[in-house]
């Protein structure tokens, strides 16, 4: 078997990224592998956030890989992470970075489990960001349960390709939206892999017509997983909000989301609990599920705390006909609430 930088990736598709289940290649950490006429082999590595610690463990990982390839005489590893502070890039890191999308803000909305209303959340966050500012965008990379369609209206919209092979992205209540749900049938079930995952995140940032978009929210699936790690490769994150409810299940779960941000080197701009409580006639407040956990566990990780949503049969109904409670009732407890939590994420990111 010759020596060739397709053999090289081969073998460096063994290669995983710390914590994560997927590999270094199918995540595009690997950007470009040489060799030599002396059997030498350079590879070539940008990772999603500076990490020392993930880094070493990487081109190490890398080193003893391409040693491990048959006829490969030496190695020679070059590495670097992005960043946010502006700082002039190599050719390659150049011409990745033409193909995204002129957004100044990319926030992330998470949940360390399902069934705690992220998609939800996203939705209400990105209608109440677009009364707020233009230039909103929503994208549903919960590629498993695309539910953007549904909660927005859209469901059995076509996005429109463009003569450059772009799709254009669905538009309702001042949002620009794209989903996997316009792509697929409602009742065709889809197997995704790792890379399927990372392609699909790709195509959703790169080939999508983000015109005049300066705020995009990404309602990612739930748990800490390879769509995450393929976002955070992909787009320079702005933030990530995180998703909960007063439970201490969904509370540790939260922590993982946590946890995984801080991993990734993307900075938490803040937890939001869902579901937080029940208000009834008369002024009183249930707590159904607790009340606070989502506050204790900001002020442990000291991150902000953006709010407590309270349970309210519209929020509900909203999502399932197509129109956000912040839309059909802006004056309501929870409308208000996601309005505050808008808020406080723009103070983020126009203020730092």
């Amino acid at each position: 078997m010759s020596l060739t930088p397709e053999t090289v990736a081969k073998r460096l598709k063994q290669v995983k990224y710390p914590g994560f289940t997927r590999d270094i290649v199918s995540f595009g950490i690997v950007k470009n592998i040489e060799v030599d006429e002396g059997a030498a082999v350079t590879v070539s590595l940008v990772f999603p956030k500076p990490d020392p610690e993930v880094q070493k463990r990487v081109e190490e990982s890398v080193r003893a890989a391409v040693l491990e390839t048959p006829g490969a005489q030496g190695v020679n590893i070059r590495s670097e992470a992005r960043d946010a502070a502006p700082r002039k890039s190599p050719p390659q890191a150049r011409e990745a970075e033409k193909k995204l999308p002129d957004i100044k803000h990319y926030v992330a909305v998470a949940s360390g489990k399902g069934g705690v209303g992220k998609s939800t959340v996203a939705v209400n966050l990105a209608v109440s960001l677009a009364k707020k500012r233009s230039g909103v965008g929503l994208m549903d990379a919960d590629i498993w349960g695309p539910s953007a369609p549904v909660m927005t209206g859209t469901q059995g919209e076509t996005p429109v390709a463009t003569p450059e092979r772009k799709m254009l992205p669905v538009e309702k209540y001042g949002l620009k939206i794209m989903s996997i749900g316009y792509l697929i049938n409602e009742e065709e079930t889809v197997i995704w892999r790792g890379p399927m995952v990372h392609g699909a995140v790709k195509q959703f940032v790169e080939d999508v017509v983000w015109t005049n978009i300066d705020y995009l929210v990404i309602d990612l699936p739930p748990g800490t997983g390879d769509a995450q790690l393929s976002i955070a490769q992909t787009a320079p994150l702005s933030g990530g909000v995180i998703v909960t409810t007063p439970q201490e299940v969904s509370l540790i779960d939260a922590r993982r989301g946590i946890l995984m941000f801080e991993k990734l080197n993307i900075p938490v701009i803040g937890i939001v609990e869902n579901m937080s409580y029940l208000d009834v006639p008369g002024g009183e407040k249930i707590d159904i599920f607790g009340r606070g956990g989502g506050k204790a566990m900001a002020e442990r990780f000291k991150v902000p705390f953006l709010g407590e949503i309270p349970i309210d049969p519209n929020v509900r109904k909203g999502g399932d006909g197509g129109v956000p409670v912040v839309e059909s009732d802006p004056d309501s407890p929870a409308s208000l609430a996601f309005a505050k939590v808008a808020d406080e994420v723009l103070k983020h990111l126009e203020n730092g």
